[in-house]
């Protein structure tokens, strides 16, 4: 996180309600699969796979209330900007690749009033 930039303001209850999906029990093994590829045995890994695991971490950091994997988050963002930008467009499709392989799920506790306020906040 840049010097200036200031974490939300957001209740820690309310971050099981920070996102539409959840990781599924077949998302968590995929997960661990990418990190052993990439920490484990040194594997350049594609873009594609960085996104998944970078949108596989955050989900579960606010699935779970828990920031543990904030530094791998980091470091997964490190290496995907030798890649250049992502493009939402391109999130949004990985995210719905990963909903139709079942690596995410309806997030049954999501709530839409505080996304939006977020993302109020962003701009």
């Amino acid at each position: 996180m840049e010097k200036n930039m200031l974490p939300y303001c957001i209740e820690l209850e309310d971050y099981p309600k920070l996102f539409r999906y959840r990781v599924t029990p077949q998302g968590f093994c995929h997960m661990e699969e990418i990190i052993s590829q990439i920490y484990l045995e040194g594997k350049e890994i594609s873009m594609y796979k960085l996104v998944q695991l970078g949108m596989l971490l955050r989900v579960n950091m606010c699935q779970t209330m828990k920031m543990d994997n904030e530094t791998l988050f980091q470091d997964v963002s490190k290496k995907a900007a030798k890649y250049g930008g992502v493009e939402p467009e391109y999130v949004a499709h990985c995210i719905k690749s990963m909903v139709l392989r079942g690596l995410l799920d309806s997030n049954p506790k999501y709530d839409n009033q505080i996304a939006n306020d977020l993302h109020k906040l962003e701009k």
